[in-house]
């Protein structure tokens, strides 16, 4: 953590683009998450917006560690041991095609200096807390030199509160297109509609006794 680090990359699946180096800024510095030191209460669901293809662009790390990506479809893995985070230059990016619009994705990242693995959906996380932050990116912010198109912006935290975790989530930062975001910031418990039915059907029952009380009385 704590080190710029821009570069050439790695793929494991998809088509390489190579991009210029441009800048040493990353990402975070230009979508930071507003609350660092304190994990991300949202929940993201991720999910191909058109039939096609989507593209992962790499956009920044600020991490020591070495790290990578992979992509899963409807939980399917497509794509592994991409945009090594030392070695990937800003801009550079794998496309995975034969998407289809309403498909299911999570990303996950893979910390290879400590073996970790943290994923978009944080019920797979070890550590049970939420390793990203994500926003939309409108393409137009300068740090990018224009490398990058507009898309769904998607910065991890790499590693786990008890392994010196900050929750900036700037260690590693993507930018995927052809991509909708979806935030649910407290999922309600599936439970908990049921549990407010029967409470309405309590306090029904209850005014009813009242009134047939009160009847009996006069």
């Amino acid at each position: 953590m704590k080190k710029s680090l821009l570069a050439a990359m790695l793929v494991a699946a998809g088509t390489i683009a190579t991009g210029q180096f441009v800048s040493t800024a990353h990402a975070g510095t230009v979508i930071p998450y507003n609350n660092p030191g304190t994990e991300n209460p949202e929940v993201y669901s991720f999910i191909v917006a058109a039939t096609g293809s989507i593209s992962v662009y790499f956009a920044g790390s600020d991490a020591g560690n070495s790290d990578v990506i992979g992509v899963k479809l409807n939980n399917v893995l497509v794509a592994s041991g991409i945009l090594d985070n030392h070695n990937s230059v800003l801009g550079n990016h794998v496309d995975i095609p034969n998407v289809t619009a309403g498909d299911v994705l999570t990303f996950f990242l893979v910390d290879l200096s400590t073996g970790s693995t943290w994923s978009s959906d944080k019920s797979l996380n070890a550590d049970g807390a939420s390793h990203v932050y994500s926003a939309h990116y409108d393409g137009a912010n300068p740090p990018f030199g224009g490398l990058i198109p507009a898309g769904t912006y998607v910065g991890f935290e790499d590693l786990a509160l008890a392994q010196g975790g900050d929750f900036d989530y700037n260690d590693d930062s993507f930018v995927f297109t052809n991509v909708t975001i979806g935030v649910v910031e407290n999922p309600i418990p599936a439970a908990l509609p049921l549990f407010a039915s029967g409470l309405g059907l309590l306090g029904l029952l209850a005014h009813r006794r009242r009134r047939k009380s009160q009847a009996s009385a006069v």
